[in-house]
């Protein structure tokens, strides 16, 4: 993380800016409040582990050897995306993350998951807990290089800037 963007944080006070108009103690409140969505890694374990407390992962590491057929709901999308998904857990785990802050690998995964939905191989019950992980939100603060929040003193800074 870089050195905290005081420009960033003048201009959003500025006219026209997010935060203008507010007082100072407002623009603290609503800088440092974590409410900007942000896309995060899912560590593999913690995919395992939803597997397993729904019952699914003997099925799913099963998928990694034999797919389920295609027939039926079951198209070779997600044919294929079950056997991923079975390797991707393992033993041993494929990868470590699943990389849902890279936008492609995002894009991937949920089309995959869907698949498996569609098919009725996984619930879109357990799709949507999956999902919910991939997504954290953050302070608008920790985006400007502040990770521990903006205090009083870097407002007036920011006003103070040129």
């Amino acid at each position: 993380m870089g050195a905290p963007n005081y420009a960033a944080l003048k201009a959003a006070m500025a006219t026209g800016g997010a935060y203008a108009g507010m007082t100072d103690a407002a623009v603290l409140a609503a800088v440092n409040a974590a409410t900007v969505a942000q896309a995060v890694d899912i560590p593999i374990s913690a995919v395992t582990q939803a597997l397993a407390l729904t019952g699914l992962l003997p099925t799913v590491k099963g998928w990694a050897t034999s797919p389920p057929a295609v027939a039926g709901s079951v198209t070779q999308a997600a044919a294929t995306a079950a056997q991923t998904l079975g390797l991707m857990v393992g033993p041993p785990p494929l990868f470590d993350s699943l990389q849902m802050s890279v936008p492609a690998t995002a894009q991937a995964i949920s089309g995959m998951v869907s698949a498996l939905v569609s098919a009725g191989l996984l619930t879109s019950t357990f799709a949507d807990s999956i999902t919910a992980l991939a997504t954290q939100n953050v302070s608008q603060a920790s985006l400007w290089g502040w990770p521990g929040g903006v205090i009083e003193n870097d407002i007036v800074a920011a006003r103070a800037m040129p």
